[in-house]
């Protein structure tokens, strides 16, 4: 190592326990995620005040990222944290509070499927581009979506592991999902083999 520790003092920089989310951070900003998702859903945002479409996209993949929590109402104390504020790289005033995150979320519909999907198969083409596979195999399965626990659960449907939730139909290409439909638990599991 050329640099070696000379001082140890007081820093008026913003320290943070979550260095890693710096890192993921400027990965999600250099695979350009976060400009395809403007496009797909920039009108869902109704008028020019407030956080702009890319910024709560942002805050949303750091805070399942971070996994700290699970509750939405955690964004309220986010908001308040300055050194999470600079590990992702925004000024505090842009952080987002738990009703906007709520209103965000609401702002998804039905019609909100499909960019979703065609997000999903320009991320596999990208994917395909860089690894340049010479067999693409991929399979079909679902993924039970365990929703017991929650006090609201609207649209759930019981499952065939006995739990009521959802039950998402998903194309797997090495690892990562490609495709997906969403549908209720009830849907009978499928398995489908490609050859």
């Amino acid at each position: 190592m050329s640099k070696k520790i000379n001082k140890i003092d007081v820093t008026s920089n913003t320290i943070t326990a979550r260095g890693g989310l710096s890192l993921f951070n400027r990965y999600i900003d250099n695979v350009r995620i976060l400009n395809i998702l403007q496009e797909s859903f920039g009108h869902i945002r109704k008028s020019s005040k407030g956080l702009s479409i890319i910024l709560i996209f942002k805050q949303v993949f750091c805070f399942i990222f971070d996994g700290t929590s699970r509750h939405i109402s955690y964004f309220d104390h986010l908001k308040s944290d300055e050194g999470y504020a600079a590990a992702i790289e925004l000024n505090q005033s842009d952080m987002v509070s738990t009703p906007m995150i709520k209103r965000f979320f609401s702002a998804f519909g039905v019609f909100s499927m499909k960019p979703f999907r065609s997000i999903l198969h320009k991320l596999f083409l990208w994917r395909l581009h860089i690894a340049k596979p010479d067999i693409i195999e991929m399979y079909i399965d679902t993924m039970v979506m365990d929703n017991d626990d929650a006090p609201k659960r609207h649209g759930v449907q019981p499952t065939y592991k006995k739990v009521k939730g959802f039950q998402p139909l998903q194309v797997i290409w090495a690892g990562k999902i490609i495709d997906a439909i969403f549908r209720g638990g009830k849907k009978m599991e499928t398995v489908v083999i490609l050859l």
